[in-house]
């Protein structure tokens, strides 16, 4: 059976001397829009296509696939603009309707918004939505794991951030003080998760923790480390001279350091040593 708003792989069920038609199961028969495939088909060919409803209440088969399907996220550009929403460009002939509605913020014709692609309950049209957190779970309901790699489409600024969509199912934030270099709405950059949150909230980070985005002073730290067989005696406990004097840095800068070096799992601590992770 096709599913509407989704790419089907269909059977020619029957030909007309103008048209094309595949076999959609339960939705009935699906008609090839015109395409150069089209004039070569034969019965009981199979063809990969993207079912949907036109705005002439046509069941149709695309053999161009769009941007989005239906439940997906994507970053498209804003064609037109009407007094009842916008007309997103998503690949085919006919553009994707933006309800007003369905519109969060300003759009202006040129400009990307960030949508979620839906089946309209009136009319069974595919509509986008860019009101992400109407459709998209906050939450992470344990989906996801600290340090997992992740793909985000950054969705809305914000006064702490970015939102993003991750992996095209949940939405996520993006710290100010996480970026380091030019983020826009749209952008598709990979990610990981940097924390899950007590309230169920997802935090994300775009570098990974290593040794190469240490700090200075955590840096400073590996390095003795390494060049000491891995294990320092200087804990959080030791005096504050002692850091000093090997470190150049006050105790609370130490224990700070330290402190970050084993949330992410490159340090172990103990009250007499600190080691390196192997």
């Amino acid at each position: 059976m096709a599913e509407l708003g989704k790419v089907n792989e269909l059977r020619v069920s029957r030909k007309s001397p103008y048209s094309v038609y595949l076999d959609g199961g339960d939705l009935g028969e699906v008609m090839m829009l015109k395409d150069p495939a089209a004039k070569t088909a034969s019965v009981d060919d199979v063809f990969k296509v993207f079912v949907y409803i036109d705005i002439d209440d046509t069941l149709v088969g695309s053999t161009v696939l769009p941007a989005i399907q239906a439940g997906e996220c994507a970053s498209l550009q804003v064609a037109a603009l009407t007094d009842s929403g916008a007309f997103l460009d998503w690949g085919l002939n006919s553009d994707l309707f933006l309800p007003r509605s369905e519109q969060m913020g300003e759009t202006s014709v040129g400009s990307r918004c960030v949508v979620v692609a839906l089946i309209d309950d009136n009319n069974q049209r595919m509509i986008a939505s860019s009101r992400l957190y109407h459709h998209l779970p906050e939450e992470h309901d344990n989906d996801f794991a600290p340090d997992e790699k992740v793909s985000l489409i950054v969705s809305q600024r914000t006064d702490l951030g970015f939102r993003a969509v991750i992996n095209g199912s949940h939405l996520g934030m993006l710290y100010h003080d996480e970026i380091f270099s030019e983020l826009k709405v749209g952008d598709t950059p990979t990610a990981y998760i940097k924390a899950l949150r007590e309230d169920g909230k997802v935090d994300l980070i775009l570098q990974r923790p290593s040794i190469e985005a240490r700090s200075e002073i955590e840096q400073k730290i590996l390095d003795y480390l390494k060049n000491n067989k891995g294990v320092s005696h200087l804990t959080d406990k030791s005096p504050p001279a002692e850091i000093y004097r090997t470190f150049g840095i006050s105790k609370k800068a130490y224990k700070h350091a330290i402190g970050g070096l084993y949330k992410s799992r490159l340090i172990l601590l103990s009250k007499q040593e600190v080691r390196l992770v192997e």
